[in-house]
């Protein structure tokens, strides 16, 4: 069913994902409400998502961003050598975790922000074995610096950039000072532009300030506590398995997971920020747990056993789904 469809490469998965893609789009399009109120203070959420009220284009931009980061996974799945090239679990489950989380009613500012937060991955992953990877690094260092624009929680991953860099590659320290102009250029640029029309100037140090100022529990709903708990509990199955077997059979493919690893521990931190709720620390984690859930399914020999995990998380989007049209 599931598994026999995600584990033969693009040809077997892109007919799968792609009719979920759209039917779970169609049904985000004439759900009536969301399950959680997306409410962060930030740059995106304050002066461009609360303008855009179209249903339609509300919906086309959530998946839109999501559409594009499944692509990034993707690339960083097969180009990148960090799972075998014949497995789109990684990519269903990040899909699957994403289109859950979003909420059909307004932007959701997360998936924003992990679509630059993938890429900026990408770029980094790709400066292994480089020679000269400047310009990968700045634009990595660029683009993450933008997602905290997005999302203000961003910012965890600034430390992780530079773990990467240490995991990755030898110290250089030209590479470093690209990577820290990288992550000024877009705030000198952002508060040159507020200077000159004279409106909502140092953003970036009072989004950070207010971060770190308003550390609570999230609001956390009850729909979403069944996803949560499946996620939690194969996470560490996966985790077990991997220190079990080894975090695979490359060099690269051990770094990468490591980084991942990184990610889930920094990642942490964005579970108190201020404005942070069930979705949002779901969106957080789809990155490294669709790596580290999908290489495990993928190499789980008894495949009834990987359909009824599949059939599971497709329930818990169905719940999703069922909560947002007043069903229960």
């Amino acid at each position: 069913m599931f598994a026999g469809a995600l584990n033969k490469g693009i040809r077997g998965a892109i007919a799968f994902i792609t009719a979920f893609f759209l039917l779970s789009a169609i049904l985000s399009y004439f759900a009536p409400k969301g399950i959680e109120v997306n409410n962060y203070p930030n740059l995106f959420y304050n002066f461009f998502a609360q303008k855009i009220t179209s249903k339609a284009l509300i919906v086309f931009l959530n998946y839109l961003f999501i559409g594009v980061g499944g692509l990034i996974v993707s690339l960083i799945a097969v180009k990148q050598e960090v799972v075998e090239k014949q497995n789109y679990f990684p990519v269903f489950i990040y899909l699957a975790v994403s289109i859950a989380s979003i909420t059909p009613t307004q932007l959701t500012p997360q998936a924003f922000t992990n679509v630059f937060v993938l890429f900026a991955t990408y770029k980094l992953l790709d400066t292994y074995r480089e020679e000269s990877a400047l310009n990968q690094i700045f634009e990595a260092a660029f683009w993450l610096c933008v997602s905290a624009f997005i999302t203000i929680s961003s910012i965890i991953s600034f430390p992780l950039f530079f773990i990467t860099l240490l995991i990755l590659r030898p110290f250089y320290w030209r590479e470093w000072a690209v990577a820290i102009l990288g992550f000024l250029s877009p705030i000198i640029l952002y508060e040159s532009i507020a200077y000159l029309s004279d409106f909502n100037q140092w953003y970036f140090i009072k989004a950070t300030e207010l971060f770190f100022d308003f550390l609570k529990l999230p609001a956390f709903s009850e729909y979403y506590l069944p996803l949560s708990i499946l996620l939690f509990i194969l996470f560490l199955i996966s985790l077990i398995n991997n220190l079990v077997g080894g975090f695979g059979n490359t060099v690269k493919k051990q770094r990468t997971k490591s980084i991942l690893l990184w990610y889930v521990f920094l990642s942490g931190l964005g579970f108190f920020s201020g404005g942070s709720n069930g979705s949002s620390i779901i969106l957080t984690y789809a990155l490294p747990l669709s790596f580290f859930i999908g290489d495990f399914l993928y190499g789980l020999r008894q495949i009834k056993i990987t359909n009824t995990i599949l059939t599971i998380l497709m329930l818990c989007v169905i719940l999703v789904f069922l909560a947002e049209f007043n069903v229960i």
